[in-house]
């Protein structure tokens, strides 16, 4: 939902001199960016993960600002999301249920990865131009971003050079191998989307729901809590801090998002019960996302995030009351 090998990069960027895209990096960037937010279109994608293949379509429109979104599986589990600029369903039919919550933070989702001001990136990231080539029948330019530290993952993505949207990205590990990947196979670009393609396949009412209602303030009370890490990598400062409801669970937790400006770290703090069961202890990761989760007078604390195990365990061991 992740991030964003020097050596196997370079010799890669080396080979494709002959057809480098031509233009401004920041201007790419910015396109993409603002492709993601302002087009409709539709299309199908793959996501690969080590073995793991999932073949997703998704539905986007953008109305006059209102952004809306369908995305659902086309193989295995059945599952989908449907969402809005403020709220996300997530309808597991086969496991008979579904998920609602408030969205609380921003999105780094493909194919809308990267933030506004791209001006900040260059302390901690070295972005290059690459080559073209065709991705879904559209011609595609290509865009490195090289981590300048251990602490990130690295980005290769292909902007369509008509519209800017993003049509492929990979998210790079500290050896250079490809952690994940996502990829339009087919997109079309700039048609409208009817409301019947945005409604889920399963009835609202056919599933049992957990998440936050409306009338608990949508879940979050912004810059509470008395939590902090003391030490992030260069370049991650706190961007968002709130106590929000965890959908699963119905119970308050403090949630702080530090960011790079490109990559997310997620820090989530839950007072224990006394009747609690085991607590998440030492390090866990699936694909590209890492988490490290350790106890802190009586608190479970959660670090999660698309970075290097390293990363999330440097940031979890740092956590403590704040004074």
């Amino acid at each position: 939902m992740n991030l964003l090998r020097l050596v196997g990069l370079a010799v890669s960027l080396s080979m494709a001199i002959s057809t480098r895209a031509d233009g401004d990096i920041k201007d790419w960037l910015m396109k993409m960016n603002d492709a993601a937010m302002e087009l409709d279109y539709q299309g199908t994608f793959i996501y690969v993960q080590e073995s793991q293949i999932e073949v997703m379509r998704v539905v986007h429109q953008s109305s006059a600002g209102v952004l809306r979104e369908r995305i659902y599986s086309l193989n295995g589990s059945p599952r989908e999301i449907v969402r809005d600029a403020e709220q996300v369903w997530c309808y597991l039919p086969d496991r008979n249920m579904g998920v609602h919550e408030y969205r609380q933070v921003s999105d780094n989702n493909f194919p809308h990865i990267l933030p506004k001001r791209v001006s900040k990136l260059e302390k901690n990231y070295r972005i290059s131009m690459g080559r073209k080539d065709r991705i879904a029948d559209r011609t595609a330019v290509q865009i490195w971003i090289f981590p300048r530290d251990q602490y990130r993952y690295g980005h290769e993505l292909w902007v369509d050079e008509e519209t800017g949207l993003l049509l492929k990205a990979s998210l790079m590990g500290i050896q250079g191998d490809a952690i994940e990947q996502y990829m339009f196979t087919d997109i079309r670009i700039g048609q409208a989307v009817s409301e019947q393609d945005l409604e889920p396949a399963t009835r609202k009412d056919k599933l049992v729901w957990f998440g936050v209602n409306r009338a608990e303030g949508k879940g979050a009370v912004e810059d509470s809590g008395h939590w902090a890490a003391t030490r992030v990598p260069d370049g991650f400062m706190l961007s968002r801090k709130m106590r929000r409801m965890s959908p699963m669970r119905q119970k308050m937790v403090e949630h702080l998002v530090y960011s790079d400006g490109l990559t997310a770290v997620s820090i989530f703090v839950d007072k224990m019960a006394d009747a609690e069961t085991e607590p998440i202890s030492g390090p866990n990761s699936i694909g590209a996302v890492s988490a490290y989760g350790r106890v802190v007078d009586g608190h479970q604390v959660t670090v999660v995030g698309e970075v290097p195990e390293a990363t999330a365990k440097m940031i979890a061991m740092s956590v403590k009351r704040s004074e």
